[in-house]
């Protein structure tokens, strides 16, 4: 098989939201496809990506560096003895002459391409890419009508609410709980002490037994920081995330020797380099703790797998391991690598919230997506984006067809 062409898409959220750090009402994405000379079903196969959502397109590092660099490496290099598009190999390929360390939104770009050749490369063997992601790892696959947990991720400020502004977070953690979810985060600012109270009282009312986990994005004042944990202990939050500045280690280490409340953090360390340090030097607890590092932000699932092994030799279980991002793909890595938790935006309305058209969430558990691939065809509000990129005409393109399974 050989790569044709691979086109990004930097796409508008437009989202009228923020958190303690961002807001996304001018945040980009990317979209992304890899457009290949394979046709399975009368179809071109065709691998696609889109970002994690919280950090900006890519399309300057992808259009500039890594899609030409792709696209100009051998096609037998790209391949394993199977013939079939190998993405560690291309990520190999990627990273050609890039020096160590400085990652900066440089894996996310990387990372990006290797999720699209992992939907493409799960399409090829006609199999989700769970189940394939599984047998990369050396796992064995569950069985038909396997499920995974999930979370509901919800509870952003809402300019122009005002007053109105915990009305609407209990209507949108309402909304979650009737989705399914048994566990629901809220964002909170981290700067004001009754503001949060107020806020996570608001949502444990409306969440209706379900646990409620709160998220300052690295905001928490350090000058109320010991009476905001003790606050937060008392109404047993399921977790705070991000406590501290993403690369503050002797913070981090810091809080968790005071507060009982597990901690969840890493969404903002993008390698195995600091995954590495926050291993060592950030004093977290493997018995309570979670680790939120984004695999398509941090070099894609081989990267990943590092990170797993170095976590899984110093005593961490794969069920502390949850994810940042919200999107299909890190729903496939979930089911198949498995991790504890999915973050699903528990608005459907948002292309990127919610999992596959369909998809039910009961008790916190959502099953795993059987259609080959990651599954964005299944998901017509974000697929309208991926789409468009392969519809120009491709069709001198020499063609080889390739048998499914």
């Amino acid at each position: 098989m050989k790569i044709l062409a691979i086109d990004e898409q930097t796409v508008p959220l437009a989202a009228p939201m923020r958190n303690a750090s961002v807001a996304y009402d001018t945040m980009t994405a990317s979209a992304l496809a890899v457009v290949t000379d394979c046709v399975m079903n009368g179809e071109r196969v065709v691998g696609y990506a889109f970002d994690s959502i919280g950090r900006y397109g890519k399309g300057g590092l992808l259009r500039d560096r890594f899609i030409p660099r792709l696209l100009a490496a051998s096609p037998g290099a790209l391949l394993d003895a199977r013939g079939l598009i190998d993405p560690d190999a291309a990520v190999a390929a990627l990273m050609e002459n890039e020096k160590d360390g400085g990652h900066g939104e440089r894996p996310g770009a990387v990372g990006l391409i290797d999720a699209a050749l992992w939907d493409l490369r799960a399409k090829l063997e006609a199999r989700p890419l769970w189940r394939v992601l599984a047998e990369r790892a050396g796992r064995r696959a569950p069985g038909q009508a396997h499920a995974f947990d999930v979370y509901g991720s919800c509870g952003h400020f809402r300019p122009g609410r005002g007053t109105a502004e915990l009305d609407g977070l209990a209507r949108e953690v309402q909304a979650a709980r009737s989705a399914g979810f048994s566990t629901i985060k809220i964002k909170l600012g981290g700067s004001n002490i009754d503001d949060d109270l107020a806020r996570t009282r608001v949502a444990l009312a409306a969440a209706e037994g379900a646990r409620v986990a709160v998220d300052v994005n690295g905001k928490l004042d350090a000058a109320i920081e010991s009476a905001w944990l003790q606050a937060m202990a008392r109404l047993d939050v399921a977790w705070v995330e991000e406590p501290a500045s993403p690369l503050d280690f002797l913070r981090l280490s810091k809080i968790a020797a005071g507060t009982p409340l597990p901690l969840a953090t890493g969404e903002n360390l993008f390698s195995l380099d600091d995954a590495r340090n926050l291993l060592r030097y950030g004093g977290l607890r493997p018995d309570r703790d979670l680790i939120q590092i984004d695999i398509s932000l941090s070099y894609g699932v081989g990267e990943y797998l590092h990170i797993l092994a170095e976590f899984e030799a110093a005593g961490w279980k794969r069920a502390a391991f949850v994810p940042h991002a919200g999107h299909l793909f890190a729903a496939q890595a979930v089911a198949g690598l498995g991790l504890g938790m999915h973050e699903s935006a528990s608005d459907v309305s948002l292309p990127f919230g919610g999992l596959w058209d369909g998809a039910a969430i009961a008790t916190g558990r959502a099953a795993a997506c059987e259609a080959p691939g990651v599954g964005f065809e299944l998901k017509n509000s974000l697929f309208q984006w991926l789409k468009p990129l392969v519809t120009r005409d491709r069709d001198s393109a020499s063609v080889a067809s390739i048998n499914a399974g």
